[in-house]
């Protein structure tokens, strides 16, 4: 072979290798890191079905109705201490902290403030607000004015449901891949004696 054809035949294989090469690196680049593929990991659509449901309620009887009650505490419209307000404002931050973590899928540490928050929230709202309101409208005429404000303010039991079925998938998606784990060990080959 003469000395130009293995120059070109060295050229042809540079080429190949920086093409391979480059095609590596492009899709290196364009895979995602292995944080994000943890942090993109796949969910079923119920699962988002179920973290949606749980967003509606909050939004409409915490984050509004609440809010609104909050607003309507502290301006003293409504004659009730401004330590009711400000214990419904923190059970409100607590739902939006437990709809944070349903949406990092930290369900167990979500279920427990939901709970907490949820349960505070509307004995706090039932307790004060609601007879109080009804107390006012009863005085003025009507007959039964608490089923206005068991519209506002029940559905918040809704995020307490998703929150607890959230719970109960994650429970036992753990139980399934610890007994996975336990047959794979199990089941693995184990070290010859002789050696």
């Amino acid at each position: 072979m003469s000395k130009s054809k293995r120059l070109k035949k060295t050229k042809e294989e540079n080429m190949k290798n920086d093409e391979i090469f480059r095609k590596k690196e492009e899709e290196r680049k364009n895979a995602p890191s292995k944080a994000m593929k943890k942090f993109i990991r796949k969910e079923s659509v119920w699962i988002k079905l179920i973290k949606f449901i749980m967003v509606l309620p909050f939004l409409y009887s915490g984050f509004f109705y609440g809010g609104i009650t909050v607003i309507s505490i502290f301006k003293k419209t409504i004659d009730i201490n401004t330590y009711v307000g400000a214990v419904i404002l923190i059970c409100l931050i607590a739902m939006l902290g437990a709809l944070i973590l349903s949406f990092k899928r930290f369900y167990i540490s979500s279920f427990a403030v939901s709970l907490v928050s949820v349960l505070v929230y509307f004995f706090i709202t039932e307790k004060y607000f609601v007879d109080y309101a009804t107390g006012k409208v009863t005085e003025s005429g009507n007959i039964n004015p608490q089923y206005k404000y068991m519209i506002w303010f029940y559905p918040i039991l809704l995020f307490l449901l998703c929150s607890l079925i959230l719970l109960i998938i994650d429970v036992f998606r753990l139980i399934k891949k610890k007994r996975r784990e336990r047959e794979k060990r199990d089941n693995a080959p184990t070290k010859s004696i002789v050696d």
